[in-house]
């Protein structure tokens, strides 16, 4: 999810982390305290993650005086339209170190696929998913509408796991195939129960330019091993 930055000044005033020295013993604090402090690393979060140089004196600073009720360095009533305008700058700064990122991750992926189409264990679709059989299975192969048990890993190219049925809990998940990623419908549906196979999913079957989060960068290409348990049609 998104966090917006029009959010912070919000979440500043109320803030009570302006103390004048730093607190050394956390077994001390009171509630109020600890609160404080989250809200202080919530604040500092949001805005490394927006790539945003705060100034922390004068954030501090600005708490001080809204706290005080005292004037301000700058006025408020100014604030509400500097924060938009503020506000769409840096979604256009982010927006476009996230294209070039997307670019550079896509002329990677599109590398790799192209070097791993000559694997002759590979077996490359019309649509460009790319798969090998580690296990086969026998039998009937789901449809796009049924939902599927599964034991899966999924990786970035460079070896990175983003997710697992083993951090979901792992045990065998229950998936809707409809409800997935473009790679992961497809697919599955070329599987018989009981067979693993190895998926290699380009970025535009998978999270597109826009990436997963912060554990998928933009423009990915991503790697499933996925062995399907079992299949059922969601009406019976």
């Amino acid at each position: 999810m998104k966090k917006n930055i029009l959010l912070l000044p919000v979440i500043c005033f109320i803030s009570l982390t302006c103390a004048q020295k730093k607190v050394e013993d956390a077994t001390k604090l009171t509630e109020d305290q600890k609160a404080s402090y989250y809200i202080g690393l919530n604040i500092a979060e949001n805005m490394k993650q927006q790539g945003f140089a705060v100034d922390v004196d004068l954030l501090a600073q600005a708490m001080k005086e809204e706290i005080a009720g005292g004037k301000t360095l700058l006025p408020k009533e100014e604030m509400q339209s500097f924060m938009q305008s503020f506000g769409q700058k840096q979604q256009e700064k982010t927006m476009g170190a996230a294209k070039l990122k997307a670019e550079d991750n896509k002329k990677a992926g599109a590398a790799f696929m192209l070097k791993n189409k000559s694997n002759a264990s590979v077996k490359t679709t019309a649509s460009g998913l790319q798969y090998e059989v580690l296990k086969a299975g026998a039998g009937a192969k789901p449809k796009a509408t049924d939902v599927v048990t599964v034991i899966y890993k999924g990786t970035l190219l460079d070896g990175t796991v983003f997710d697992s049925s083993e951090k979901q809990g792992g045990k065998p998940l229950d998936i809707p195939l409809n409800s997935v990623i473009r790679g992961w419908t497809e697919g599955v549906q070329l599987m018989s129960k009981g067979a693993k196979y190895k998926f290699y999913v380009p970025s535009d079957m998978g999270y597109g330019d826009q990436g997963g989060g912060a554990v998928i960068p933009p423009g990915a290409t991503l790697i499933f091993e996925i062995k399907l348990v079992d299949f059922k049609d969601p009406a019976q």
